[in-house]
């Protein structure tokens, strides 16, 4: 092992010092201040388990006191020609002397000592070479995205109106790809997005055709409820009254039940509160005349402990078609989490709230893409039972674009090179 010592004005000039002369194979074994800066030990053919036994005995050294210090009182006493009287102890208290000089001496605790790898130095090493690491790849993105832009300027333009339209940027490049060969910009976008609605899919069962045992799941604040009353008000006006039950498996939220009873109420319809899989069991089985049992879930995070629970309720009547509720104003990321999530339990489809209130439908769109869920009904307001439409792909995607038109801004040339750069490097790479 090749020890050097080092000093340096700053840390960056250490480093360059220890790279020039011990090459970057080199360990940090110490550091301080000095006078000049920093003063850096540092190491090649480094043996961690060598140091760690030598760090060991030198910090034992330093704990052990010097002999004959120890066993010297503070305050000797006066040397005296007169040999004092022997005295007796008493019994008692000769015997408690006795017990504490076979008493071992009390070992002294270790000094704590600082693991080299989380030296303070170091620590502040390792953030500035992850800011130096983040700038670098900016910039090595920045130049890729450019480089693009200067030589296809057709596709990097295609990329520019994707991601305003709001697709996830990995949609982006795959919706890219599919219209490389497309020249006219025009012909591009509308070859992207035709590539786009034959990713997607609208379901085969029509709940309000067919009835039967439906649950409705989802997050928090999705709209469940409402579009729980939206779907019976829709089978009431096709059907005829008394044709439509509701059960609620949400005794969490104040209020939930009280909701959905109001709506029965309104509709003519029974309502039911349930806590556990026999109570849904008997649920359904009470209902058994009516065409359409309507299941309104309660509603969680897609990261409760107690969603196991939901789904352990739902999976044991096998009668059961469930939806899945996502809202169109929810960010990529989280919806991508709840598709991940809710699909432990078998989806028949899915239900897009709040429509109305987003500025861009293609984060909505890439999440049920990612996922091949096909979409069953949206909803655009709160009005019931007028704001729910049966899905259908094309209008979705003239709506998505009406909605770039309305509320889209051209990405900003760091934007697109940040989202799109690191990818673009990647793909090269492989």
């Amino acid at each position: 092992m090749k020890i050097k010592r080092l000093c340096a004005a700053n840390i960056r000039e250490a480093m360059r010092k220890i790279r020039e002369e011990l090459g970057p194979d080199a360990v940090i074994l110490s550091n301080q201040r000095s006078d000049a800066g920093f003063e850096i030990v540092a190491a090649v053919d480094y043996d961690e388990q060598l140091l760690h036994g030598v760090q060991q005995a030198a910090t034992r050294e330093a704990a052990a006191p010097e002999p004959g210090v120890a066993a010297q009182p503070e305050n000797p006493p006066a040397q005296s020609t007169a040999r004092p009287a022997p005295q007796t102890a008493p019994p008692g208290q000769a015997a408690r002397r006795t017990a504490d000089c076979g008493r071992a001496a009390p070992t002294p605790p270790d000094q704590p000592r600082i693991v080299w790898s989380q030296d303070p130095l170091l620590v502040e090493m390792r953030q500035e070479l992850q800011v130096m690491h983040n700038l670098l790849e900016q910039q090595l993105s920045g130049l890729a995205w450019g480089e693009l832009a200067r030589r296809q300027p057709q596709r990097a333009e295609l990329l520019s109106q994707l991601l305003d339209f709001g697709c996830h940027p990995s949609l982006c490049l795959q919706l890219a790809e599919a219209a490389a060969g497309e020249r006219d910009p025009a012909r591009a976008w509308r070859l992207a997005l035709a590539t786009l609605g034959r990713g997607l899919s609208v379901t085969e069962d029509d709940i309000l055709s067919q009835g039967g045992v439906v649950a409705l799941i989802g997050p928090t604040g999705v709209g469940k409820t409402t579009t729980v009353a939206k779907l019976a008000a829709r089978y009431n006006l096709r059907h005829g009254p008394h044709r439509v039950a509701l059960i609620t498996t949400d005794s969490y939220r104040i209020g939930a039940f009280e909701q959905l009873s109001t709506f029965g109420m309104i509709l003519d319809a029974p309502v039911r509160l349930v806590r556990t899989t026999r109570e849904l069991q008997d649920a359904v089985k009470a209902f058994a005349d009516k065409s359409l049992v309507l299941i309104d879930t309660a509603g969680m995070s897609q990261r409760d402990l107690r969603l196991s629970q939901q789904f352990a309720l739902l999976s044991d009547i096998s009668r059961i078609r469930s939806y899945l509720v996502l809202a169109a104003n929810a960010q990529h990321a989280v919806l991508q989490e709840s598709t991940t999530a809710f699909a432990r339990v078998p989806l028949s489809g899915a239900i897009l709230t709040k429509v109305d209130e987003t500025t861009r439908l293609g984060a909505a769109l890439s999440a049920v893409h990612e996922q091949a869920l096909p979409l069953a009904y949206i909803g655009n307001g709160q009005r019931v039972p007028e704001d729910l439409q049966a899905a259908r792909i094309d209008a979705l995607i003239r709506l998505g674009e009406e909605f770039a038109g309305l509320y889209g801004a051209p990405p900003e040339h760091d934007t697109l090179a940040l989202t799109f750069g690191k990818r673009l490097t990647a793909n090269v790479r492989c």
